[in-house]
């Protein structure tokens, strides 16, 4: 991967055989063929029949977002991706309070506005509270956020399904979204950096909550049985 972004391997050119690329590295064969296999389902490499492999152009953007989709959200992952969450959408909603326009702010109170209609009418909400998210990153007129948002998007609705299973969860975080909002548009950077990691932060104690009570019925079924 550093040879990569050195430019040491540039675009459109052809990967050297595995036999040097373990020799070059001081890897096994396995290490090498996963290693390629890898960085190819990232789109930095490509296969061509009867040619071999070579260098693809460098997309960071289209490289986060087949990372992310391919994530998968165990324990684990889940704890990874709330300490970014909070690294990346807290900045970004003190940034917001600070940067966001007239238009965005009129942006934010319509995203909110969808993703409160939807949750009234009990109708699926995880794109709307993605556009809502969207929305505050817009307002940090850095074209970063909105880039990890975006490439994040499915990866965020799949934890946000995770977190809003039990009864009045999603009432909720309708709640939080409406005190972000707020204090970003009220211009108070710290108190709107403080309400998304407040929001972030509950949601994964509402999911952690909701897999104790499964865990809990599952063990009385158990026994019942």
């Amino acid at each position: 991967m550093h040879d990569l972004n050195s430019g040491v391997f540039k675009q459109g050119d052809k990967l050297p055989t595995q036999i040097e690329l373990m020799t070059r590295y001081s890897a096994g064969r396995n290490t090498v063929r996963e290693a390629v296999q890898g960085l190819v389902a990232l789109g930095l490499l490509e296969v061509k029949a009867g040619f071999g492999t070579t260098v693809c152009r460098m997309n960071g953007q289209a490289v986060l977002a087949k990372a992310m989709s391919a994530a998968k959200l165990d324990e684990f992952a889940m704890d990874d991706l709330l300490e970014f969450r909070l690294l990346l959408e807290g900045e970004a909603a003190a940034l917001a309070s600070d940067r966001a326009s007239a238009a965005d702010h009129e942006a934010i109170r319509t995203a909110l506005a969808e993703y409160q209609d939807a949750v009234r009418r009990s109708e699926e909400v995880y794109a709307h509270d993605v556009g809502f998210h969207r929305a505050i990153a817009e307002g940090t007129h850095n074209g970063l956020y909105v880039g990890v948002i975006d490439a994040s998007s499915q990866l965020f609705q799949r934890a946000m399904r995770a977190a809003d299973r039990a009864p009045g969860d999603i009432f909720e975080a309708a709640a939080e979204h409406a005190l972000i909002a707020h204090h970003i548009l009220a211009g108070d950077g710290d108190s709107a950096r403080r309400a998304m990691r407040d929001h972030l932060v509950a949601g994964n104690n509402r999911r952690l909550r909701t897999n104790t009570n499964q865990e809990i019925t599952a063990r009385g079924d158990k026994n019942a049985a």
